[in-house]
């Protein structure tokens, strides 16, 4: 279960004019914490990741490119996207890792994953993931 996060909308929109959380904006001009006046401390900005872990790959290469070539630009496009990984860390073993801004990014992530690989990699991710999610509670 994903933790609560309370965001404060701003009033003028982005460049689109969409409206946007201070927090999105913040983060998208690369800012990681925001300073709270009150008290003179920084609050961290909340992401959250989905992490699948995907035993029995029989071509990692294959995997690999058609991550690269299809996956990929599906999650550059869910919005809070802030970063995807496809590891391989060998013996057969893939992980993937998306980071998002909020806890619906993380989610639809997830979806996406099952969709786009019960749809292209079937054949060399012969068997379900193990996934797992939740809030990143430390960052470097």
């Amino acid at each position: 279960m994903f933790g609560a996060e309370a965001a404060v909308r701003v009033t003028q929109g982005g460049p689109s004019g969409e409206c946007r959380t201070l927090r999105e904006r913040a983060w998208s001009q690369g800012v990681r914490g925001l300073g709270n006046a009150r008290t003179g401390t920084v609050e961290e900005i909340g992401m959250y990741a989905a992490v699948r872990r995907y035993e029995g790959v029989t071509d990692a290469a294959e995997a690999a490119r058609v991550v690269k070539e299809g996956f990929v630009p599906l999650m550059r496009r869910v919005p809070g996207f802030v970063a995807y990984y496809w590891i391989d860390a060998g013996d057969g073993v893939m992980i993937s890792t998306s980071v998002f801004q909020d806890r619906a990014g993380a989610e639809a992530s997830i979806s996406s994953a099952s969709e786009f690989a019960r749809d292209n990699l079937a054949s060399v991710l012969p068997t379900p993931p193990r996934v797992m999610a939740g809030e990143v509670v430390a960052s470097a």
